[in-house]
């Protein structure tokens, strides 16, 4: 009777040790896979604002997020200790093939209006956390847009200012003279006004070919990003960089966390090569 009560025991032992040995792996299993599928979230935003501040695309809403949901989501990547790098360091871990650590993204910032800086900017400078701030020239003083006050306090304070041209136009659509003085010109503008260096270039409305990434390398951009939608991966084009659009869509921190992780990565890999 004790021989058999015994060996009950030693079977429900065995048992539990199997299915904890089972579950361990399964975690660790998922831990290894998430750390070769992850690759780096560059995040994309415009308006921060409520209401919303139509951007130079012509969107408002669909191109916004709230202050409040702003402030939550930033909160959420310092808590859960997200890596966030500025874009001119992720473009050279990416150019140099760089193992990218899990949990790294990138905070970027297309058309510089001005609740950038009044909602945007000081969450980030609470936070701790870099980002990269592309405006377009001609529009910098201009009612809804940055001034050139704001970018030089926002560059003090952990900011990076990257050129989204002089005018906001197609780049696809100029002659080789036009698009020299869109992407030359702006950046050299950006550098002289505000002493800083520029290494950074956002195509407007994510428009680009050969001729215009062979352009931006040629004025002295180390790296340029688009709007395709979707993370960047360590064998892409530093020069058409993808990127994650965040809007209020994402306000679910559940979604945020999926749009910056390999889960998401991976299931858009795999999905964009079928």
């Amino acid at each position: 009777m004790s021989i058999k009560k015994r060996g009950k025991i030693n079977k429900r032992t065995v048992v539990f040790t199997l299915s904890a040995a089972v579950f361990i792996a399964v975690v660790l299993g998922l831990k290894i896979f998430l750390n070769l599928v992850y690759v780096p979230a560059i995040l994309m935003y415009h308006s921060v604002g409520d209401p919303p501040t139509a951007t130079l695309d012509g969107y408002g809403d669909k191109l916004n997020v709230t202050p409040e949901v702003f402030e939550k989501q930033m909160r959420f990547l310092k808590e859960h200790n997200y890596n966030v790098i500025p874009l001119n360091k992720m473009v050279e871990r990416i150019r140099e093939k760089e193992r990218i650590p899990h949990k790294t993204v990138t905070i970027t910032f297309d058309d510089g209006l001005k609740n950038n800086f009044t909602n945007a900017y000081p969450v980030l400078k609470k936070y701790g956390l870099p980002a990269t701030f592309f405006v377009a020239v001609d529009f910098i003083g201009k009612k809804n847009f940055l001034t050139w006050e704001d970018i030089r306090e926002m560059q003090e304070n952990g900011i990076s200012i990257g050129s989204h041209t002089m005018s906001h136009r197609w780049l696809t659509s100029l002659d080789k003279k036009e698009l020299k003085k869109e992407l030359v010109e702006s950046k050299a503008v950006i550098e002289r006004v505000t002493g800083k260096k520029v290494y950074t270039l956002s195509y407007p409305l994510g428009r680009y070919n050969e001729e215009t990434k062979k352009a931006a390398k040629e004025a002295g951009y180390i790296g340029a990003v688009a709007t395709n939608p979707g993370p960047t991966k360590p064998k892409d084009d530093i020069y058409a960089l993808k990127r994650v659009r965040i809007s209020m869509s994402s306000a679910s921190m559940i979604v945020l966390w999926i749009e910056t992780s390999g889960y998401y990565t991976f299931i858009k890999e795999v999905r964009d090569d079928d």
